[in-house]
């Protein structure tokens, strides 16, 4: 497996709280006024940034930094005198002194020559507005300010595995493949509300790869979706989504040699190599639920004769007969005093019961408990199966 993590950076997130900070002082020759600039993306983020902004022999510059949260990478080269800017399907580079650039592979004269003033990279304004696709950059004398609105947003994350590009765009919600030199191809959409991205991928015995993108969201980061995608030679075979808490353990992948997709109600067994569906589970049915609308169920793992299920409304890890439908919660199967706690503890926002399936030998299930009272240990115990009727 490889798994990489798409994290903002600091810079990222204190410009998306919309404060730049200010050089005390910009050096002879220039002025310090104030700026003013708004940014949406396609997936409905918006905001705006407020600085300092420096006029220099007539010309407007912005700093830089502005670039970090709109998804865009800075990176100098190693003499530090030519800047590089990239981010979804947007680069340009800047050399300083030069008034010279490129702007998406085109080489460009930038109205200006970027310069450094209390370790900040400034640029053209113009220049940098028309790069980010805003409108025009005005100026208030009232306020003795420079305004632009609409810079776009190019968040973005690619990751090769094995020779094959797979590229997420933030904004748009989509999810690209691509080989070698060859144009992306859309693989699915994601859909919004993209922010802390993990791609997971696994190759099959029969020849298949399971990616699995899981996205993190909602301050501080409590929900996490699964999307998982079964390809065979680059083409989507199935997918299927889920969305729980963080607290949750991460979806089964596989039953016995049969793949597992789930979308929170309906769970399909499917024929490694071929993908086809060998058994579809209902589970509202499995669970004897009488309301199913807005519950959904997280399969921890999946056997012939039990599966660990952990409803969305409850949160709590259960063992349930696959044939007489019998239900066990397995913080039960604690000492009293760490179940008690468990239940105590219970949270709205975090809930759950920090339970950890780690595997099975022969009608012994191995769970792991963390967090166990005041002083936050942590136990592995073991659940005997009921012997069958």
């Amino acid at each position: 497996m490889i798994r990489k993590l798409l994290l903002l950076s600091t810079a990222g997130l204190m410009l998306l709280s919309g404060t730049i900070s200010a050089p005390a002082s910009a050096g002879p020759g220039t002025e310090e006024v104030k700026y003013y600039v708004t940014y949406g993306s396609d997936s409905g983020i918006s905001g705006s940034f407020v600085g300092t902004a420096l006029i220099k022999n007539g010309v407007s510059y912005l700093p830089a930094n502005i670039t970090g949260g709109l998804g865009i990478e800075m990176k100098w080269d190693k003499t530090r005198t030519r800047a590089t800017f990239s981010g979804w399907e947007k680069s340009f580079a800047v050399r300083l002194g030069s008034s010279a650039g490129v702007l998406d592979n085109v080489t460009v004269n930038i109205g200006g020559t970027p310069f450094i003033a209390r370790d900040e990279l400034y640029l053209p304004a113009k220049f940098l507005v028309k790069a980010l696709e805003g409108g025009t950059v005005r100026w208030d004398a009232t306020t003795r300010s420079l305004l632009a609105n609409g810079l776009h947003m190019y968040r973005g994350y690619s990751e090769t595995y094995k020779g094959t590009r797979y590229s997420v765009s933030f904004d748009s919600g989509d999810l690209y493949i691509s080989s070698g030199n060859g144009a992306k191809q859309k693989l699915a959409h994601l859909g919004r509300g993209l922010d802390l991205v993990d791609l997971t991928f696994e190759d099959t015995p029969g020849g298949l790869t399971v990616l699995q993108v899981r996205n993190s969201y909602g301050e501080p980061h409590l929900y996490a979706e699964y999307y998982t995608y079964l390809l065979k030679n680059g083409a989507l075979m199935r997918q299927a989504h889920t969305d729980f808490h963080t607290t949750f353990d991460e979806p089964a992948l596989w039953s016995g040699d049969r793949l597992l997709m789930n979308d929170g109600q309906t769970l399909r067994l499917i024929e490694d190599g071929t993908g086809a569906v060998k058994e579809t589970v209902d589970l509202p049915k499995l669970m004897r639920t009488g309301v199913t609308r807005d519950v959904y169920y997280n399969v921890e793992a999946f056997y012939s004769d039990v599966a660990l299920i952990r409803p969305g409304d409850t949160a709590f890890l259960t063992a349930v007969d696959r044939s007489t439908g019998t239900q066990t919660l397995l913080y039960e199967q604690l000492p009293a005093a760490d179940s008690k706690w468990i239940l105590d503890q219970w949270d709205s926002m975090f809930p759950g019961d920090d339970l950890r399936f780690e595997g099975r030998s022969g009608n012994e299930l191995t769970l792991r408990a963390y967090n166990l009272g005041p002083e936050n240990k942590d136990t592995q115990f073991i659940y005997t199966l009921p012997a069958p009727q």
